[in-house]
């Protein structure tokens, strides 16, 4: 959006003039935040949602921005080791596991996301009461290997964003030039 402002001639902090802006869809980077709030003027909030689930509305961030309350009255919420799929304690980075309590026609019983976080332990400063999970680091299945090193997009995201001179936009190309890479 902040592209077409710019390409358009138009100053979302003067002509739009916005409070605050939820994004979602994608993980983002803590730099991607900052760069959207500078640029649009407005406090920016992390939502997460699926299609599967309705689209967004399964957690929302807070003005304490400490992770994202889940609406656990229509989402019974589990973190599950991706490999087992047994339970991982609270604060343990897993795969976030969903079953619907609300949808009639068609419930959604321990539905995988493959989306990897956790349930943050302990009570939001906001008060809710509701449990938080903890931004979205990616996707169980999109990590790669490099050299036997694990890499998810969003951390090459995190080391992109956080130099100035880097665009908003990129593109992570893997090539096999040989056996390390697999």
């Amino acid at each position: 959006m902040l592209s077409v402002f710019e390409e358009t001639g138009v100053d979302p902090k003067r002509d739009l003039q916005l409070k605050i802006a939820y994004l979602g869809a994608e993980p983002y980077s803590e730099h991607t935040r900052r760069r959207v709030e500078a640029g649009m003027g407005a406090k920016v909030f992390n939502s997460y949602g699926l299609s599967e689930m309705s689209g967004p509305g399964v957690a929302f961030e807070c003005p304490e921005q400490n992770g994202m309350h889940i609406w656990e009255d229509a989402y019974l919420v589990e973190v599950l080791n991706p490999t087992t799929l047994e339970p991982v304690p609270d604060g343990e980075e897993g795969e976030l596991v969903l079953t619907t309590l609300d949808r009639e026609a068609m419930p959604l019983i321990r539905y995988r996301t493959r989306d990897l976080t956790s349930i943050l332990p302990g009570a939001c400063p906001c008060g809710r009461t509701h449990r938080r999970i903890a931004r979205i680091k990616g996707r169980s299945d999109d990590m790669f290997i490099i050299k036997g090193v694990n890499v998810f997009p969003m951390q090459v995201e995190t080391l992109l964003m956080s130099v100035p001179e880097v665009g908003r936009n990129y593109r992570i190309i893997l090539e096999n030039e040989g056996p390390w890479m697999r």
